[in-house]
Parts: C-alpha cells; structure tokens; sequence
C-alpha cells in the first residue's frame, strides 16, 4: 500500500493546505491524509481552483466540495473568471499557486500539499531539456522546497501514475479526469 508517512515527516497538529483537482492524483493524496488524519490530529484544507475551462469544471467543484463537507475537511476554492495573453499554463500555474499561498495565510498552515508524481517529475526534466536548460533545471523539482513563506510538499514524488491509479482501484476512490 502506498504510504505518505514514508516520504514525509507529520506532527501533531500540523495544518495542511492540499490543492485538489479532484483529479485521480489529488483524490489518492486527499486520501492518503484523510487515513492519517486521526493518528496525527490534522487539520486539513482543501483548496481548489475551478480553471472555468469546461462544462464539467462546475461538476467537478461540486463533488468536492460535497465530499469535503461529507468527510469534514474545510474546502476552499476559487474560480478563474479570464485569463491574460500570458502563456497560459504558467498563467494558470501561478494563480493557483497564489491561491495556495493564499489560503496557507488564511489558516496559519505551515504546509501545502500537492500531488506531483514521478511522472510528473520525468516530464518536467524532459520538458527543460528539451527546452536547453542549465544543468541544474535538468533536476526538475523536489520533495520539499521554501514557496512564499510556506513549505511546498510533494509527498507523492516517489510514486508513478500507475501506483496512483491501483491505490484508488484498492480503494474505490472517485475522481474527475480531465481529456484536455
């Protein structure tokens, strides 16, 4: 079985903002806490931003926040109404991370938590070789790193996409997915 507790280190009463998609990774890692929740009293934030881009964006705010409410977990979310002529990934990469920080403010959390896999790891280091990086960027991103004033955690790095999608099978975990 998969387990946060072997890549991250809890203490009592830590809080803990975790942006969710609702997609399968968010769902697993939202699981994942809820399961440790109790053993180390924790006080969790859903945070959630509705990118406003498809018909199911609506859908998907509303399973979770009628699953945060059915579990008890506080959720938060925000829903991007325009975007600029930024390039749109890094646009919509920065207002969630703003949100983050943002709610981690709001609730005095030390932590945000978010769901970045292996995976995820491997394609960014592919992406900024591809993109002629230095040689430092070819490290991609790490477990753990400083954002704003808060610790970013990415506790399921160690973990590839198809460990993910087994553990909510296991679990019978629901989640959105996203075609785009």
């Amino acid at each position: 079985m998969l387990s946060i507790e072997d890549n991250f280190v809890f203490h009592k009463e830590d809080t803990i903002v975790v942006g969710c998609s609702a997609g399968p990774d968010s769902m697993a890692l939202i699981d994942m806490l809820l399961r440790i929740r109790e053993k180390y009293s924790l006080n969790l934030i859903v945070a959630h931003v509705n990118h406003n881009l498809r018909k199911q964006s609506v859908q998907e705010e509303e399973y979770l926040r009628n699953y945060c409410e059915k579990k008890k977990v506080m959720f938060e979310c925000m829903m991007i109404t325009e975007y600029g002529d930024d390039n749109f990934h890094n646009e919509a990469r920065n207002i969630r991370y703003d949100f983050f920080k943002d709610v981690a403010f709001k609730y005095h959390a030390r932590y945000i938590m978010t769901a970045h896999h292996a995976d995820d790891l491997m394609e960014t280091i592919l992406m900024r070789i591809g993109r002629g990086a230095s040689f430092g960027g070819y490290a991609g991103f790490s477990e753990e790193s400083e954002f704003r004033g808060k610790i970013l955690v990415r506790p399921l790095i160690f973990v590839t996409k198809k460990d993910i999608l087994e553990y909510n099978e296991k679990y019978g975990i629901v989640f959105a997915n996203d075609y785009t």
